[in-house]
Parts: structure tokens; sequence; C-alpha cells
């Protein structure tokens, strides 16, 4: 398209991007009236930066919330505290916690748990041989992770009441996080009496439970993580029998223009000269990159019933808690803000 064509077509194209942004609290109300909240998405689509917005939107919300690092990362830990988190809560702020699930610590503890004499659990942790069962046997870690945040449920204060009101998991990788939510159905397929195979059972039940577990989907409006949502929708659906609740879409870049930004663009309009020619040649290729991120938008709309939500474009290399603090503000009206 030539310069003159973007000069003539700028007016059309401005009047479709004011469109002014209403904050929408009904689905975080559905959202947190959940236990469990599984966030999970393409490597790099953001999950990491969801989680932690979502955790300081549902203390403002008066949620206790703990928000649980899976994995190999410390994104969570090192954003939140600077540090790498342990598998014990560590507090952030009044109503909001941090924890790192721990596969091995959570099988010393299974073990201390159940094997009935302290001296012989010592020795089977202490063993080269446990070391080896932890990193040799398929789908130990994740049954102890997902073990782990089971525990981490069920925890209570001690007012006899859940501690935490809701639970915000880090899932890994879109691919390892679909095998870790198949395991407890592989499990019991295999293990189908006994003291193991209940407890898989009640944390099925857990997950299973729309009431309690609900799926969070992060991506991005570009063809391939798209095209990766599209297909894990209907693998939510049919195959592990959870749903994805909302999809957020991330890294959206914005679609309307202040007042004055608008006179502003106006006014170059109708005074070309360099710099001002500048701003307006700006203007138009953010326009025309949240005209392309559309079409990706309105697939995800039209699939998931309107059950998106977007988390705008940050204009950072680096982004911080402070960033992620100030997307997080944008969830909730002011009005329902407690801090």
């Amino acid at each position: 398209m030539s310069g003159d064509s973007d000069l003539e077509n700028a007016e059309s194209l401005i009047e479709e991007a004011r469109v002014e942004w209403q904050p929408d609290t009904d689905w975080l109300r559905s959202l947190f009236s959940r236990r469990v909240v599984f966030v999970l998405g393409k490597g790099g689509a953001g999950k990491t930066t969801a989680t932690i917005a979502l955790g300081m939107a549902a203390q403002r919300m008066n949620k206790r919330a703990l928000m649980v690092e899976t994995g190999d990362s410390d994104a969570l830990g090192s954003l939140c505290l600077n540090q790498i988190l342990s598998e014990i809560p560590q507090q952030i702020s009044p109503f909001l916690w941090g924890a790192r699930v721990d596969p091995k610590a959570e099988l010393e503890a299974y073990i201390r748990a159940h094997v009935g004499s302290g001296f012989i659990a010592r020795k089977i942790i202490r063993s080269r041989l446990f070391s080896y069962l932890i990193d040799a046997t398929p789908g130990l870690k994740e049954v102890m992770s997902l073990g782990c945040i089971w525990r981490l449920e069920q925890e209570k204060n001690e007012q006899s009441e859940s501690r935490f009101d809701l639970i915000i998991v880090d899932a890994p990788g879109t691919g390892h996080a679909m095998s870790l939510l198949r395991l407890p159905d592989q499990l019991i397929r295999m293990i189908r009496v006994g003291p193991v195979a209940n407890q898989i059972r009640e944390l099925q039940r857990l997950l299973k439970n729309p009431q309690k577990t609900c799926l969070v989907l992060v991506t991005l409006p570009e063809e391939l993580p798209v095209n990766e949502a599209m297909e894990f929708y209907a693998v939510a659906d049919d195959e592990l029998e959870m749903p994805v609740a909302v999809t957020l879409m991330n890294c959206v870049y914005p679609s309307d223009f202040s007042e004055a930004e608008s006179k502003t663009i106006d006014f170059f309009k109708e005074n070309p000269d360099s710099s001002g020619r500048a701003f307006l040649d700006s203007a138009l290729r953010l326009i025309r990159r949240r005209r392309i991120q559309q079409k990706y938008i309105d697939q995800i709309q039209a699939k998931t019933l309107g059950r998106m939500k977007e988390i705008p474009f940050y204009f950072t290399n680096d982004l911080t808690l402070k960033d992620i603090d100030a997307l997080s503000r944008q969830l909730i009206p002011p009005s329902m803000n407690s801090f």
C-alpha cells in the first residue's frame, strides 16, 4: 500500500480503533469460585505473567490465593520474591502466597507418612536407589506434583477452614501439562485396588469436578499458538473432561486511542510535515498490527463462545512485578480494588 493510500485510509482505520475498554468481573468471579486453577499454554505465551496477574487480581477481591510453580522454571519466584520458591508456601503480600512443587520432597514426605518405621523410611530416602527411582520412573514426578497440589488444597488453618481460597498453578508447557493431567486416568486403569488407587481417585475427583477445578489457557494472537489452542480445546473437552473456563489472549495490541491522541492524529493528518508523517505512520502500523491480530482473536472468540479475555501488549523488554501489577489492575474495576 502506498503512502498516499495510507493517508487516505487513515481516518477510517483510526475510527475503527477507537473502542473504549470496559472492565468485566463476571468471568473473574466465576473463575475465583473454584479451588484450583491450572494456567496452561505454549511455552513463551506468558503463563507466569498470567498466573501472577490472576493472583494479584484474586487478592484484590479478598481471596487468599496461592500461586504454585511447577517444572524447572523459577520465574515466578524470581519475579515475586527475587528468589527460588520452596515447597512450603511463602507469603508475598497479605492475601498472596507462592510455593514451588518439589516432586522429590513430596515423595520423601509420602514415604515418611506411609512407611511404619521412621528408621526404614530414612534408609529408603537416603539410598542411591531412591534418587534413581525419582529420575527414572515414568510418571512419578508428575503424580507427586499433582499430589502436592492436592495436599495444598486440603490444608486447613487454625480455624479448621481451608488455608487458601484459591490455588493458581503455573503449569508446564501445553504438551507436558496434558501428560500431567492425563496421568490420574492412566494410573487408575493400571492400579485398580489398594490405598494408592484410592488416593489417586481422590485426586481424580478434585480434577474432574468443574465446580472445584478449571483450566485457563494462555495464548498469543498468532497462527501457531492459536492453532495449538484450537487443538487443545478438543482434548480438554473429550479426553481430559476438564473444559477450558477462559482463554487469555496475551500481548494484544491496543485498539483504542484517547481523545487527546485522536486529536493529535487528526492534527498530523491535516499538517503532514516530516515529524507528523512519522507519527501518523507509527499510528497506522499499530492499527495494522491489531487488525492482523484480530483475525486470530476472532477465531478464538468464535470457538470459546466469548470466554476469552485480552491481556494488552506491554511495551517493554523487561517485564517487572510492578508492570504485572498494572496489568492485573486492568482485570477489575477500581471500585472493586481492596488494595
